[in-house]
């Protein structure tokens, strides 16, 4: 017994003597300021010094203290991994672990800076955790965009962790690999709430890591979003201290922002911590946009080895529709309005029988993903064609949907954008200057953006006015969407619009220029001619107020517009003509007609000519267009 208890006395002075050497060591060298121990625990730092964790959740902090003391927290860490039998809860707060099984990356890292090996103890929880996953390799994945989800407008990026070759045949499965996000938690079902709460950074915010399979489903799928990957140049050790990074962050809840610290900035900060070289979110912009990370990824040197497209199953129908004869894709396209199999299939040869139902196969998966994943309504209709599909027998002919390198978001332009213009309007002349904080209009290089959608948020246009010396604001945009949505025999969609604005104009019987705050919108149909020309008609409807206007305050008006866009390569033009109806204001009647032409000299310049007439008012337009 009293050689048990001396036993037990001499290993606990040796683990004190040792924690005491490392913390003294850590203090001496000051490695609470080491650039990796910030970034593994999402140090920023303050305005007037010091630092602060953006992490919520108290569990992620083993000292009181630990939010926004760097050097207090890294003692804490110190002391609870050199003790491996003291016990803590873990972030979720459901079981009680050794402090190496909560924060693995730390011990990594601190192994790492001290040279020694920290004590090793079994965890159940986090091995089968590396079991599961396997990590060998890194995939940076962008979402293409998605309209009609406030949330995805503007794409989405997430990380996926790729498992070695199968032992069996030694290929790749990539559904079988894991991805990891970063998004907000649902708090509400009202687009305005959760808007205001995003933009606001007030919601709370995760990681969450699902199968890929699951993420191939809910966007190449369900939402019909391409996805493009980026395979990752990091070493093994890097790779590891990404996936424990991950394993410590999965609990701990941030503040979500919209425009900011949302999914692709914190999955930046992962890859920061791993290589401190790397300064990937410093370098980002104010407003953060998913394709811009993917841009500021792909410029780093040697970072990206290979670029892979994953296409929807859309594009994967569209491609196996193209494929078809002229007798099969009339079936096709018939079956979309009737799916009548009988019909489909009636008269045609074996092998157009063939090519006829596998398009009907995808034409299903496109139409009705939801009820063919649940095993419901088309589901049933699906296995019908699959029957007659194995009836013919013969193997299908291997589909490559070709990659559409002119939407990959590494070469797009950049979101944000400067102008400098002259204008002529009713014969005075004014000098120009605007910014846009994002992202793109219908003018806009198609290229790495939607090419049938406009998404402009934050675009602010001042001029000078050198007659009068008068400096004033023309025109803020604070949302615009434009979504142009070509009807074809697969798709009767609408088209939408919408706009929040202040502007400045001849309006409402003002003899001098007023200046009103719109909302308007509208809904209407679009046909696309040779893949670059979009013909619209629209039913339009604008609400303003003024108290410049002469008469009444405010005017509420809807009327018809029909409007032609042309855009490829380096050109594109816009032009549209509005009618509009006024039940309250001075003036009943409005008539509008414009026209822009933009030219792209390079990714970063572009020069913009437009026109307007105006209830017979003339504006005339000049801009060179810096975009970064």
């Amino acid at each position: 017994m009293k050689m048990g208890l001396l036993l037990f006395s001499l290993t606990f002075s040796s683990l004190a003597l040792a924690t005491n050497d490392l913390s003294s060591r850590a203090s001496t060298e000051k490695w609470a300021d080491n650039v990796q121990w910030l970034r593994l625990l999402q140090y920023d730092k303050n305005t007037f010094g010091g630092y602060t964790s953006p992490a919520e959740n108290p569990a992620f902090f083993l000292h009181p203290e630990g939010k926004n003391n760097p050097s207090l927290e890294l003692q804490a860490t110190i002391s609870a991994l050199m003790n491996p039998e003291k016990k803590i809860k873990s972030k979720d707060g459901q079981f009680n672990e050794s402090a190496a099984c909560v924060f693995p990356a730390r011990k990594l890292w601190l192994e790492k800076i001290s040279g020694q090996k920290l004590p090793s103890v079994s965890c159940e929880r986090y091995e089968r955790f590396l079991e599961i996953l396997q990590p060998q390799s890194l995939t940076y994945v962008f979402s293409s965009y998605y309209l009609n989800n406030p949330a995805s407008a503007f794409g989405h990026t997430f990380l996926r962790i790729n498992k070695s070759a199968s032992s069996r045949d030694g290929e790749r499965y990539e559904l079988s690999d894991y991805g990891v996000g970063y998004a907000a938690v649902k708090v509400s079902d009202n687009p305005f709430i959760y808007s205001f709460l995003g933009v606001s950074g007030l919601m709370p915010g995760t990681f969450d890591i699902n199968p890929y399979y699951y993420k191939v489903r809910e966007y190449n799928d369900f939402e019909s979003r391409d996805l493009w990957e980026y395979d990752l140049n990091f070493t093994p050790e890097e790779v590891q201290l990404i996936v424990d990074n991950i394993w410590e962050l999965i609990s701990a809840e941030f503040n979500y922002h919209y425009f900011k610290e949302n999914c692709s900035y914190r999955i930046l900060a992962l890859l920061e911590a791993a290589r401190p070289s790397l300064e990937l979110t410093k370098d980002l912009k104010s407003q953060v946009m998913p394709a811009d990370t993917v841009g500021t990824l792909y410029e780093q040197k040697d970072l990206v080895k290979n670029i892979h497209y994953r296409p929807s199953i859309r594009a994967t129908f569209d491609t196996r529709y193209k494929k078809l004869g002229s007798v099969e894709q009339e079936r096709i396209r018939h079956f979309a309005k009737t799916e009548s199999l009988p019909q489909l299939i009636a008269g045609l040869e074996t092998q157009q029988k063939r090519d006829t139902l596998d398009a009907a196969m995808d034409y299903l998966d496109f139409r009705y993903p939801k009820e063919i994943l649940r095993k419901q309504g088309a589901y049933l209709f699906k296995k019908d064609i699959l029957l007659a599909r194995a009836e013919l027998g013969g193997a299908s002919e291997p589909l490559t949907v070709p990659a559409p390198w002119n939407e990959a978001p590494h070469d797009a332009q950049g979101s944000r954008r400067w102008g400098l213009g002259y204008r002529e309007w009713n014969s005075d002349r004014f000098y120009l200057i605007d910014a846009k904080l994002s992202l793109h209009d219908l003018l806009d290089p198609k290229k790495g953006y939607p090419p049938t959608a406009e998404i402009t948020m934050g675009a602010f246009s001042f001029s000078f006015n050198p007659d009068s010396d008068e400096v004033a604001l023309d025109k803020a945009t604070l949302y615009e969407v434009i979504s142009l949505s070509p009807v074809d025999a697969f798709n009767q969609g609408f088209s939408w619009r919408l706009k929040v604005s202040v502007e400045r104009g001849y309006e409402n019987g003002c003899t001098s220029l007023c200046r009103w705050t719109e909302l308007s919108g509208g809904s209407g149909i679009t046909k696309t001619y040779w893949s670059d020309l979009d013909l619209s008609l629209w039913l339009r409807a604008t609400g303003q107020t003024s108290t410049d206007f002469a008469g009444d305050t405010w005017k509420i008006g809807a009327g018809p517009s029909v409007s032609a866009r042309w855009n490829r390569d380096w050109f594109a033009l816009f032009a549209e003509s509005y009618y509009r109806y006024d039940y309250k204001g001075a003036e009943h009647e409005y008539r509008q007609n414009t026209l822009g032409v933009n030219f792209s000299l390079n990714k970063s310049l572009s020069l913009r000519l437009s026109g307007e007439d105006t209830n017979s008012v003339q504006r005339g337009e000049a801009r060179l267009l810096y975009y970064y």
